[in-house]
């Protein structure tokens, strides 16, 4: 089973005995539950606890909602109360409905990193490492200026051809550096 639900979904499932014996029991039979949540400091104890009822629990930011998939099954919540059990399912059996829910799992378990990774650094204060694709050029002109001018310490810069420097500096990221500086 695969399954993904927002911040509030650990509480339910750590505090809902009929859903912890269920994630049990499927545990005993030999199958594998892949769960995604969004661990916060606050359901961080919550979300330890599921690490016992899961095969693997990873972490993703701004989950909304919640799905279920199984092969012959899919199921998604909208609404998602702190430590209160569903009361409104979607479900289906439809083959094309599956597939898709499949995909969607599926993109959000690639782009989710492991739970003890995310627990870490919440019990540690400490920042995550982000790396991020920026395509669009107005986007990734912004970002330079913003991180131009809230560097501390130092700025390194390396452009890759003389007509990189020359965009930069027709830009204004030039002039911005050397008012900082």
């Amino acid at each position: 089973m695969d399954i993904n639900f927002d911040y509030q979904g650990p509480s339910i499932l750590i505090t809902t005995p009929s859903y912890r014996d269920s994630y049990n029991d499927i545990l005993k039979k030999g199958c594998k539950i892949r769960c995604i949540t969004e661990i916060t400091p606050e359901n961080i104890s919550f979300c330890k606890e599921i690490t016992g009822l899961v095969t693997e629990l990873r972490h993703l930011d701004g989950l909304k909602g919640g799905l279920a998939i199984n092969e012959a099954e899919y199921m998604a919540a909208t609404l998602i109360q702190n430590m209160q059990p569903l009361t409104e399912v979607y479900w289906s059996n439809a083959v094309n409905v599956i597939e898709q829910g499949q995909y969607i799992f599926d993109t959000f378990w690639r782009n989710a990193i492991p739970a003890r990774r995310k627990i870490k650094e919440i019990e540690e204060s400490r920042i995550p490492e982000v790396i991020e694709s920026i395509n669009d050029p107005v986007e990734l002109q912004t970002k330079v200026v913003e991180l131009l001018r809230i560097a501390k310490k130092e700025i390194l810069i390396i452009f890759s051809t003389s007509n990189a420097f020359h965009r930069q500096e027709r830009t204004g990221s030039i002039q911005t550096l050397k008012e900082i500086g």
